[in-house]
Protein backbone atom coordinates (compact mmCIF):
# COMPACT_ATOMS: atom_id res chain seq x y z
CA UNK A 1 0.00 0.00 0.00
CA UNK A 2 1.44 3.30 -0.75
CA UNK A 3 1.75 5.99 2.02
CA UNK A 4 -0.48 8.52 0.01
CA UNK A 5 -3.18 5.83 -0.53
CA UNK A 6 -3.26 5.16 3.83
CA UNK A 7 -5.53 5.56 6.34
CA UNK A 8 -4.96 8.65 9.20
CA UNK A 9 -5.59 8.47 12.73
CA UNK A 10 -7.08 11.18 14.47
CA UNK A 11 -6.49 11.41 18.56
CA UNK A 12 -9.23 13.13 21.08
CA UNK A 13 -6.93 14.85 23.78
CA UNK A 14 -8.82 14.21 27.09
CA UNK A 15 -9.28 10.57 27.70
CA UNK A 16 -7.25 9.60 25.31
CA UNK A 17 -4.12 11.15 25.68
CA UNK A 18 -4.36 11.63 29.37
CA UNK A 19 -6.46 10.77 31.52
CA UNK A 20 -7.69 14.45 32.62
CA UNK A 21 -11.07 14.30 33.10
CA UNK A 22 -10.99 13.18 36.66
CA UNK A 23 -8.49 16.09 37.74
CA UNK A 24 -10.56 18.54 35.74
CA UNK A 25 -14.00 17.16 37.64
CA UNK A 26 -12.55 18.40 40.96
CA UNK A 27 -11.02 21.49 39.64
CA UNK A 28 -14.69 22.08 38.31
CA UNK A 29 -16.26 20.94 41.07
CA UNK A 30 -13.82 23.63 43.15
CA UNK A 31 -15.07 26.20 40.22
CA UNK A 32 -18.31 25.99 40.61
CA UNK A 33 -17.59 26.59 44.64
CA UNK A 34 -16.51 29.65 44.17
CA UNK A 35 -18.79 30.96 41.52
CA UNK A 36 -21.77 29.64 44.18
CA UNK A 37 -23.24 27.52 42.00
CA UNK A 38 -24.62 23.74 41.70
CA UNK A 39 -24.46 22.20 38.37
CA UNK A 40 -25.83 18.85 37.77
CA UNK A 41 -24.73 15.80 36.83
CA UNK A 42 -26.93 15.63 33.69
CA UNK A 43 -25.07 18.95 32.46
CA UNK A 44 -21.97 17.72 33.53
CA UNK A 45 -22.38 14.51 31.43
CA UNK A 46 -23.09 17.07 28.66
CA UNK A 47 -20.05 19.07 28.56
CA UNK A 48 -17.40 15.82 28.64
CA UNK A 49 -15.91 16.53 25.35
CA UNK A 50 -17.21 19.68 24.32
CA UNK A 51 -15.56 23.05 23.94
CA UNK A 52 -14.93 25.69 26.88
CA UNK A 53 -17.68 27.97 25.30
CA UNK A 54 -20.40 25.23 24.96
CA UNK A 55 -19.63 24.73 28.47
CA UNK A 56 -20.12 27.72 30.26
CA UNK A 57 -23.09 28.59 27.56
CA UNK A 58 -24.74 25.84 29.02
CA UNK A 59 -24.08 26.22 32.87
CA UNK A 60 -24.92 30.40 32.10
CA UNK A 61 -28.07 29.40 31.06
CA UNK A 62 -28.72 26.57 33.76
CA UNK A 63 -27.75 28.58 36.53
CA UNK A 64 -29.16 31.86 34.76
CA UNK A 65 -25.58 33.43 35.53
CA UNK A 66 -25.16 37.32 35.00
CA UNK A 67 -21.75 36.80 34.19
CA UNK A 68 -21.27 36.88 30.05
CA UNK A 69 -19.93 33.28 28.77
CA UNK A 70 -16.56 35.16 27.56
CA UNK A 71 -15.78 36.33 31.10
CA UNK A 72 -16.61 32.86 32.81
CA UNK A 73 -14.12 31.39 30.04
CA UNK A 74 -11.32 33.94 30.94
CA UNK A 75 -12.35 32.90 34.58
CA UNK A 76 -12.15 29.56 34.18
CA UNK A 77 -8.72 30.23 32.21
CA UNK A 78 -6.95 32.28 34.95
CA UNK A 79 -8.32 29.65 37.76
CA UNK A 80 -6.89 25.97 35.92
CA UNK A 81 -3.75 28.21 34.70
CA UNK A 82 -2.79 28.65 38.40
CA UNK A 83 -2.91 25.11 39.29
CA UNK A 84 -0.21 22.82 39.89
CA UNK A 85 -0.45 20.00 37.95
CA UNK A 86 2.23 18.32 35.00
CA UNK A 87 0.17 16.15 33.16
CA UNK A 88 2.75 13.58 32.32
CA UNK A 89 1.32 12.02 35.63
CA UNK A 90 -1.66 10.77 33.86
CA UNK A 91 -0.25 9.82 30.47
CA UNK A 92 -2.05 6.96 29.47
CA UNK A 93 0.86 4.30 28.45
CA UNK A 94 -0.05 2.92 25.04
CA UNK A 95 0.05 6.73 23.39
CA UNK A 96 3.60 7.26 22.36
CA UNK A 97 4.01 3.50 21.18
CA UNK A 98 1.34 3.66 18.98
CA UNK A 99 2.14 7.00 17.86
CA UNK A 100 5.12 5.55 17.06
CA UNK A 101 4.39 2.39 15.40
CA UNK A 102 1.87 4.52 12.97
CA UNK A 103 3.78 7.04 11.54
CA UNK A 104 6.22 4.36 11.44
CA UNK A 105 3.74 2.86 8.70
CA UNK A 106 3.55 6.13 7.05
CA UNK A 107 0.09 6.59 8.77
CA UNK A 108 -0.58 10.45 9.43
CA UNK A 109 -1.55 11.44 13.24
CA UNK A 110 -3.59 14.11 14.44
CA UNK A 111 -4.86 15.33 17.79
CA UNK A 112 -8.13 17.09 17.22
CA UNK A 113 -9.44 18.19 20.81
CA UNK A 114 -12.24 20.58 21.89
CA UNK A 115 -9.67 22.19 24.14
CA UNK A 116 -8.65 25.65 24.23
CA UNK A 117 -5.25 25.73 22.37
CA UNK A 118 -3.71 26.75 25.76
CA UNK A 119 -4.85 24.00 27.60
CA UNK A 120 -3.62 21.58 24.50
CA UNK A 121 -0.20 23.22 24.66
CA UNK A 122 0.49 22.30 28.59
CA UNK A 123 -0.63 18.89 28.22
CA UNK A 124 1.73 18.18 24.79
CA UNK A 125 4.39 19.74 26.78
CA UNK A 126 3.81 18.53 29.88
CA UNK A 127 4.26 14.93 28.24
CA UNK A 128 6.63 15.73 25.16
CA UNK A 129 4.71 15.26 22.57
CA UNK A 130 4.53 18.91 21.11
CA UNK A 131 5.96 17.17 17.77
CA UNK A 132 4.31 13.69 16.99
CA UNK A 133 1.41 14.88 15.64
CA UNK A 134 1.17 15.99 11.63
CA UNK A 135 -1.57 18.40 12.39
CA UNK A 136 -3.18 19.75 15.81
CA UNK A 137 -6.45 21.49 16.05
CA UNK A 138 -8.67 23.07 18.87
CA UNK A 139 -12.01 23.34 18.95
CA UNK A 140 -11.48 27.44 20.29
CA UNK A 141 -11.18 27.76 16.46
CA UNK A 142 -14.28 26.80 15.46
CA UNK A 143 -18.12 28.37 16.10
CA UNK A 144 -19.80 25.09 17.23
CA UNK A 145 -17.79 22.63 19.15
CA UNK A 146 -18.58 18.84 19.30
CA UNK A 147 -21.01 17.02 18.46
CA UNK A 148 -20.66 18.97 15.17
CA UNK A 149 -18.41 17.29 13.29
CA UNK A 150 -16.33 20.72 11.69
CA UNK A 151 -13.21 20.18 13.96
CA UNK A 152 -12.53 16.47 12.32
CA UNK A 153 -14.02 17.57 8.67
CA UNK A 154 -10.88 20.44 8.72
CA UNK A 155 -8.50 18.32 10.59
CA UNK A 156 -8.77 15.62 7.54
CA UNK A 157 -8.47 18.41 5.05
CA UNK A 158 -5.12 19.09 6.62
CA UNK A 159 -3.65 15.67 6.48
CA UNK A 160 -5.00 15.48 2.69
CA UNK A 161 -7.22 12.67 3.76
CA UNK A 162 -10.77 12.01 2.73
CA UNK A 163 -13.17 11.55 5.76
CA UNK A 164 -13.71 7.92 4.81
CA UNK A 165 -9.96 7.35 5.11
CA UNK A 166 -10.22 9.18 9.05
CA UNK A 167 -9.96 6.95 12.08
CA UNK A 168 -11.28 8.70 15.08
CA UNK A 169 -10.07 7.82 18.65
CA UNK A 170 -12.22 8.91 21.36
CA UNK A 171 -13.67 8.33 24.87
CA UNK A 172 -16.77 10.91 24.65
CA UNK A 173 -20.25 10.33 23.55
CA UNK A 174 -19.52 14.15 21.91
CA UNK A 175 -16.76 13.44 19.93
CA UNK A 176 -18.24 9.91 18.92
CA UNK A 177 -21.40 11.66 17.82
CA UNK A 178 -19.09 14.37 15.66
CA UNK A 179 -17.08 11.25 14.38
CA UNK A 180 -20.37 9.82 13.02
CA UNK A 181 -21.09 12.93 11.53
CA UNK A 182 -18.32 13.35 9.29
CA UNK A 183 -18.59 9.75 8.26
CA UNK A 184 -15.38 8.43 9.91
CA UNK A 185 -14.41 5.22 11.52
CA UNK A 186 -14.26 5.49 15.41
CA UNK A 187 -12.94 3.77 18.13
CA UNK A 188 -13.43 4.06 21.62
CA UNK A 189 -11.48 4.37 24.50
CA UNK A 190 -13.49 2.87 27.79
CA UNK A 191 -12.98 5.17 30.94
CA UNK A 192 -12.35 3.36 34.37
CA UNK A 193 -14.06 5.40 36.37
CA UNK A 194 -16.41 8.04 34.11
CA UNK A 195 -19.29 6.08 32.57
CA UNK A 196 -20.21 7.40 28.63
CA UNK A 197 -22.39 6.25 25.84
CA UNK A 198 -19.76 4.62 23.49
CA UNK A 199 -22.94 2.32 21.73
CA UNK A 200 -21.53 4.79 18.06
CA UNK A 201 -18.02 3.25 18.05
CA UNK A 202 -17.29 1.04 15.70
CA UNK A 203 -14.66 -0.84 18.05
CA UNK A 204 -14.59 -0.39 21.89
CA UNK A 205 -11.29 -0.93 23.83
CA UNK A 206 -10.11 -0.16 27.64
CA UNK A 207 -6.76 0.86 26.15
CA UNK A 208 -4.29 2.17 23.17
CA UNK A 209 -2.05 -0.89 23.79
CA UNK A 210 -5.05 -2.84 22.24
CA UNK A 211 -4.86 -1.47 18.75
CA UNK A 212 -2.39 -1.48 16.13
CA UNK A 213 -1.78 -0.53 12.69
CA UNK A 214 -3.10 -3.31 11.38
CA UNK A 215 -6.17 -3.67 13.59
CA UNK A 216 -7.15 -0.21 12.71
CA UNK A 217 -6.34 -0.28 8.86
CA UNK A 218 -9.18 -3.43 8.73
CA UNK A 219 -11.93 -1.22 10.37
CA UNK A 220 -11.43 0.67 6.78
Amino acid sequence: MKVEDTYAVIFDMDGVIVDSEPVYRIWNRELFQRLNITVPEEIRAQLIGGSTKRKWQLIKEHCRLSQTVEDLIQYQYEFFRAKPFNFKDVLFSGVLPLIVELKSNGISVALASSSDKERINRVLTDCGLQYVFDAIVSGEDFADSKPHPEIFLHTAKLLGKSPQQCIVIEDSTNGLLAATRAAMKKVAVRHHSIKMDLSLADLIIDSLEEVNPTILAKML
